[in-house]
């Protein structure tokens, strides 16, 4: 069961309540489970993307529900974009945050096979100055972390976070894989539960963090990020981003699933039935 809250003007799908089975209900800020027609308007949007549907069968893809529909999202061959789509925090709840936590699942579907990598959803603040495309950040413009994923090997997808940060060198962000237990490399036709936390660093301190988890479990933990110089840079939105490159294009037609998006001030684990035993 949820209650839908009007926020800045954009109907949030907000607070999931007792029996949907998410831990740290009352630490939720946001959900979206894709099910309404109108799914977009809770991301402030007016229309849906050509690229990013939502689907309950895709036989030909071998999709298997996780909890009734997902929204599918397509890079087609030759090119770049899969999705793009913004939780923007100062409008939708009035204030930006210190810390988040962003889960989601995801689920590769039976054409996935990337050459090369590109961008998965994650946190950023890049207020529009720096933070993404070649816009190297300085401690006081903006900041970023993205997921991403690497080009499939032995039939695995590795996945991490693309950071930019106040000390990263060049114009491009950092490659974090999330290595521990290899739970980042990511099989096709299987769901998988991915969680994120971004707490921003004491302004000009590294003491800031990025986690991932994977089912559940730690896969990534940093805990020395320098994201900032300055206070006024804070958690400004998570962002549901698909892109494939850089600047190569994709070499084959990829697509992936999402489900059960939640933004939360805790951790907040798994869905209630697909917790590790």
């Amino acid at each position: 069961m949820k209650t839908a809250l009007l926020v800045g003007g954009a109907l949030a799908c907000v607070i999931v309540l007792a029996g949907a089975g998410v831990q740290n209900d009352g630490a939720l800020v946001f959900t979206c489970d894709f099910e309404a027609e109108d799914w977009y308007a809770t991301w402030g949007e007016r229309q849906p993307d050509a690229h990013a549907v939502t689907v309950g069968r895709d036989d030909a893809l071998r999709f298997e529900p996780l909890r009734g529909k997902a929204l599918r999202i397509r890079v087609d061959e030759g090119g770049h974009y899969g999705a793009s789509l913004t939780y923007h925090f100062r409008k939708q709840t009035g204030a930006e945050p210190e810390a988040i936590h962003f889960r989601y699942y995801l689920r590769f579907a039976d054409d996935w096979d990337p050459e090369r990598g590109g961008k998965l959803p994650g946190i950023s603040g890049t207020y529009g100055r720096a933070g993404w495309g070649g816009r190297p950040v300085n401690g006081r413009d903006g900041w970023s972390a993205r997921g991403l994923f690497l080009g499939r090997k032995d039939g695995l997808t590795p996945i991490g976070y693309y950071c930019y940060h106040a000390d990263m060198k060049g114009r491009y962000g950092a490659n974090w894989v999330w290595e521990r237990d290899r739970l980042g490399h990511l099989a096709n036709n299987r769901w998988y539960c991915i969680e994120q936390q971004a707490r921003m660093n004491t302004p000009g301190r590294n003491d800031g963090v990025l986690r991932g988890w994977v089912d559940g479990r730690v896969a990534f933990e940093k805990t020395d990020v320098r994201l900032r110089d300055v206070p006024d840079l804070r958690v400004e939105a998570v962002w549901l981003n698909v892109y494939h490159g850089g600047t190569w294009p994709a070499t084959s037609t990829d697509t992936l699933y999402i489900d059960e998006v939640a933004i939360g001030r805790q951790y907040i684990g798994p869905l209630a039935d697909r917790r590790p035993e």
